[in-house]
């Protein structure tokens, strides 16, 4: 025969057989029994036992939220809806901002592209313009040596 033990805010009674527990949870109303026995391997609230007929009440419905709470409630709200207007606009700002630096940087890459061709190229003529004048230089060195 099982034996049930009751956890009643820690004060842990005697043994119970199965009437004696029902009895001593029909006195006892309080749902916030604990319950164990030695099949079980820790203690179990007495709402999740399924050997106890216990009924559990439906609290009540609050009564209804009084004005002045709804009408804070709704100015919070109201107060919460601009400031994510004013984020949002913000957002858009920093968006549209974003993408015009996008396009300023798109310019002054290409523009950077262009001129470094262009140095690159000018660079190239005047070490062509070097060479041929190390080449004029180096023939005049030698017909001066032969005069």
């Amino acid at each position: 025969m099982k034996k049930w033990l009751f956890s009643n805010n820690g004060e842990i009674t005697n043994p119970f057989t199965f009437a004696e527990a029902q009895e001593y949870i029909s006195e006892n109303s309080n749902l916030d029994l604990y319950v164990w026995h030695p099949s079980f391997t820790h203690w179990m609230p007495l709402s999740s036992i399924d050997d106890f007929d216990v009924e559990v009440s439906i609290p009540v419905p609050p009564v209804a939220l009084p004005k002045e709470l709804i009408e804070e409630y709704k100015n919070q709200e109201q107060g919460l809806f601009k400031t994510l207007t004013r984020i949002d606009n913000t957002l858009g700002n920093t968006r549209a901002a974003l993408s015009e630096l996008d396009n300023d940087i798109d310019t002054y890459k290409n523009f950077t592209e262009k001129l470094n061709t262009e140095v690159e190229i000018t660079l190239n003529n005047v070490r062509k313009q070097y060479v041929a004048l190390q080449k004029s230089i180096d023939e005049f060195k030698k017909d001066e040596l032969v005069f």
